[in-house]
Order: structure tokens, then C-alpha cells, then sequence
């Protein structure tokens, strides 16, 4: 895998300067492999200006949603047969999949049981 595909948690701590998160987007930055943001991980992250976001995402891929990538994410959502798993959740973890990503997040266990129910190995850094 190479590269990343953010979570919301992930644009949360880059906008309160976690250093962690910083270095690992610095370094993704450097061996060209720009980290995708999920349209939907933007919506629930950002609220107005915010200069340290907006810097952090200036680097990333935004990946807008298609039907057919709405389809496969619902598709993972029904597959863990779990309530609270969120949307956003299967939106990352299907671009994650599709484009043979790692995640960083926040959120280990609904990412893992989301990449478990298209039984498919997938990286995931907690952050």
C-alpha cells in the first residue's frame, strides 16, 4: 500500500496540531503520494476557516462520491450487519480498498469491521 486515506479523526488532529498526524502527512507529502480525503470526512470536519486545516488539506486528494462508490460503501454498511457504524466510515474504507490505501483514523474498530466485512486485508494506523 501507499499513501493514506484520512478519516475525519485524522483532519480533527491536524487542525488541533497534532504533531504525529503532521509527520505522517509531511512524509506522504514527500514520497509524492498525496493522501485522499473522502468528500464526506471534509463535510464533518470542516466549520469555517480554519487556517491549520486548510494548510493540511492544501497537499491531499479530495475524492468526490460517485453512485457506484455510494453503492459499495452502503454495501460494506450492510455487510456488518452493525447500526453504528457510520456512513463516512465506509466511505473511507471503500476508497481506502479501491485505491489500495492505508487509513489513518481515529476510529480502529468500525474501519477494521468495515475492511472485515469485504474480507479484505487493509492497513489501518491509529491515531
Amino acid at each position: 500500500m501507499t499513501g493514506f486515506v484520512y478519516d475525519t479523526g485524522a483532519l480533527i488532529a491536524a487542525e488541533n496540531n497534532d504533531r504525529r498526524v503532521w509527520a505522517i502527512h509531511k512524509r506522504a507529502l514527500e514520497r509524492r503520494a498525496a493522501p485522499i480525503v473522502p468528500a464526506g470526512v471534509l463535510t464533518e470536519a470542516w466549520r469555517g476557516k480554519s487556517p491549520p486545516l486548510a494548510r493540511f488539506l492544501a497537499g491531499a486528494q479530495m475524492e468526490q462520491l460517485n453512485a457506484d462508490a455510494a453503492r459499495a460503501a452502503g454495501g460494506l454498511l450492510a455487510n456488518t450487519g452493525d447500526r453504528e457504524v457510520e456512513a463516512v466510515d465506509a466511505m473511507v474504507v471503500e476508497v481506502a480498498l479501491r485505491y489500495d490505501r492505508a487509513v489513518l483514523t481515529s476510529n480502529y474498530s468500525d474501519i477494521k469491521a468495515l475492511a472485515d466485512s469485504a474480507n479484505r486485508a487493509l492497513d489501518i494506523v491509529s491515531i
